[in-house]
């Protein structure tokens, strides 16, 4: 039994199975709801703050060691750094956050902030 493409009935079975995992393993990802963000803030490694990002949620933290200080704004969906005394200023420079996986440093502070979603038990990549 074969076609013009010289196809057998076992190609179709395999090419069925292949697509099958395929669609099995997309769907967590297409189920998990992608709007669920979530901020966490550390300094000196330690969890100072996190925030569940909701439209409308609207907070400024202050953080301050060695007489450098950060000013974080969260607004909404969105957060930045908008304001830091340190000489280099790459963390304002970073811009704002918006989607799961971004991260901004103050490295003289030792302030990280980033976000992610609220599913974070598995990773989507493995290296």
């Amino acid at each position: 039994m074969g076609n013009k493409w010289g196809l057998r009935k076992g190609d179709f079975v395999i090419c069925a199975v292949v697509l099958s995992f395929a669609i099995l393993a997309a769907v967590p990802f297409l189920l998990q709801n992608a709007d669920t963000l979530i901020c966490e803030i550390k300094q000196d490694n330690k969890v100072v703050q996190t925030v569940h990002l909701i439209a409308g949620y609207r907070d400024t933290i202050t953080l301050e060691r060695n007489g450098v200080t950060n000013v974080i704004e969260i607004d909404g969906k969105q957060v930045r750094f908008a304001q830091s005394n340190c000489p280099d200023q790459v963390c304002v420079r970073t811009g704002t956050l918006t989607r799961a996986g971004q991260i901004a440093v103050c490295l003289p502070t030792r302030v990280t902030v980033r976000i992610f979603g609220a599913d974070t038990g598995v990773d989507a990549i493995a290296t």
